[in-house]
């Protein structure tokens, strides 16, 4: 063999090997996708499903800490208010209280979704989804945004509900929603 003959063998040994690692790069890549899209999906429907049975936003498997707080920080309102009503000389009065969806524009929540994106925009992943709700056929399917953050796992930072839908008494988004909860008693 010439040394033309070498160099060229190993131009071509090297190619494959360049080869091998970007295939083997890019399926990390696909699997590390794959696996996102799995727990996104199962963090959503997990928060769907206990939409309609419990109050989901006590969760710290789904929810970031700043929304977990920011829950408590409602239920205290509302006991604070209730305290403050059996005081009063009103007591049957009803108490501060969030009522429907608390994950939803629909006031009468999920019961169906479907994801369209996933993508990740400045460290944070953005999912959007399309929702129905099975039990109010003229209701039409409608699109929201929920932000997820890495906060040891994924998490939901905030969810972007549906202008269509959602009542001028309703927040345009979660965050929004539970800050001005918590701030209507001063």
């Amino acid at each position: 063999m010439n040394k033309t003959s070498i160099k060229m063998n190993k131009i071509v040994i090297l190619g494959a090997l360049i080869s091998v690692l970007a295939c083997d790069q890019k399926n990390k890549a696909e699997n590390l996708n794959n696996e996102n899209q799995e727990k996104i999906y199962s963090l959503l429907k997990k928060m769907y499903y206990e939409d309609g049975r419990t109050y989901p936003l006590t969760d710290t498997i789904i929810f970031s800490k700043e929304i977990v707080e920011l829950n408590r920080q409602c239920d205290s309102v509302t006991n604070a208010d209730a305290e403050r009503i059996a005081k009063s000389d009103h007591p049957t009065d009803k108490p501060l209280l969030r009522e429907g969806s608390s994950v939803s524009s629909l006031y009468e929540g999920v019961t169906d979704f479907k994801i369209n994106e996933i993508k990740t925009v400045n460290a944070k992943t953005e999912v959007t989804v399309t929702l129905s709700n099975k039990h109010y056929p003229t209701q039409k399917e409608w699109n929201e945004k929920i932000i997820f953050i890495n906060q040891n796992g994924l998490k939901i930072e905030n969810i972007y509900f549906n202008k269509d839908i959602i009542n001028y008494q309703i927040d345009p988004n979660l965050k929004k929603s539970l800050i001005n909860f918590i701030e209507q008693t001063y």
